[in-house]
């Protein structure tokens, strides 16, 4: 799907970092409100992929608390703390940003804490594609950082969604990749 857009936007790993976004029981859970059907498809890619760069570059999660008004408005309702839990252990994590926001960039430390490591890339996993994965590629772009979106770990309400989010960022915003492609790279 994503063949031309590789071809012309080769990736090498230099300093990435791995974002991993919002991997909590409130996106996972089937007893969740807001639970993503399918998503237990991608868990396991992206402790696979923690597990192939833990030690080798940062990995840092973020987590989604609260709400702000517009999304309470829009969604009808905030992430209570019962579902902000995570999914994978957080020591594997060398840093966990709490957003109330699509945006892992907006009012966090995320942008701090990558210009602290130099990180030039970053390689981002979790859910939702469309929402928060998106809204924080485009934010990373236009901050300068080189973006790959990890397909194979990343998920989203249902695969057009996924899909669709995924061409958008490929057509100008970001490298479309898979877990054995970053993981050939370690």
């Amino acid at each position: 799907m994503f063949f031309i857009e590789k071809e012309k936007h080769k990736f090498s790993l230099s300093n990435p970092a791995l974002l991993v976004v919002d991997v909590q029981n409130y996106f996972f859970d089937k007893t969740s409100p807001a639970y993503l059907r399918g998503s237990e498809r991608i868990l396991e890619n992206i402790k696979e992929l923690i597990e192939g760069v833990m030690g080798k570059i940062p990995i840092i999660g973020t987590l989604h608390i609260g709400g702000s008004n517009r999304m309470k408005n829009w969604w009808g309702n905030i992430v209570e703390d019962e579902w902000a839990k995570l999914m994978i252990e957080d020591y594997k994590f060398n840093h966990i940003i709490k957003k109330d926001n699509y945006d892992a960039f907006y009012k966090t430390s995320l942008e701090e804490i990558l210009n602290s490591l130099k990180v030039d890339q970053l390689i981002i996993t979790g859910v939702m594609t469309h929402l928060c994965c998106e809204t924080t590629a485009r934010s990373a772009f236009v901050r300068g950082y080189e973006v790959i979106m990890v397909e194979d770990c990343l998920w989203d309400k249902d695969e057009w969604y996924h899909y669709a989010s995924l061409k958008n960022l490929a057509h100008g915003f970001a490298v479309i990749s898979n877990k054995e492609e970053i993981l050939k790279n370690f």
